[in-house]
């Protein structure tokens, strides 16, 4: 039993060791949202601090960062893109629009397995950010709070 244990806790330390850190350049990707629009993660390099939150309809905690999400769009939506990655796990695109209007939700969903593999994404949710140079600034569970005009402005500049 403590072999399994072992291998288990080394497979994971390993896997954890090539996923995507603050730090390193973001994957680039292109996508189209729910509505059709396509999205590239390159067309905002420059302009627009980029905030992808990976979730799922299934993720009670995904449902929490929703409000989180919304007051971060209206105070800096002309700096910061929020792009909600739906991980396709248990979900389809229907559950997905579905979500999208029974909890009024503005900013832009996209459905995609490729995109949460990409960025290696583990759970539900996770939060990454990446400045105006396409580095990944923080990756995290949770929405931080307290975020500042001057948070903003300095992921731009950096």
């Amino acid at each position: 039993m403590k072999k399994i244990i072992l291998i288990f806790a080394i497979l994971f330390s390993v896997s954890n060791m090539y996923a995507i850190q603050p730090g390193q350049i973001a994957p680039n990707f292109t996508a189209q949202t729910l509505e059709g629009k396509k999205v590239t993660l390159e067309q905002f390099k420059g302009k627009k601090v980029v905030w992808l939150t990976f979730w799922a309809t299934w993720c009670p905690y995904c449902k929490k960062e929703i409000p989180a999400l919304k007051e971060l769009q209206k105070k800096f939506g002309d700096k910061v893109e929020i792009l909600a990655i739906n991980i396709g796990v248990n979900d389809s695109i229907e559950k997905a629009n579905d979500y999208k209007f029974e909890h009024d939700i503005s900013y832009d969903i996209i459905f995609s397995n490729k995109i949460t593999r990409q960025y290696q994404v583990r759970g539900t949710p996770t939060q990454v950010v990446i400045d105006g140079n396409g580095i990944v600034a923080y990756k995290g569970t949770r929405v931080p709070s307290n975020i500042t005009k001057e948070d903003i402005n300095a992921l731009l500049k950096r």
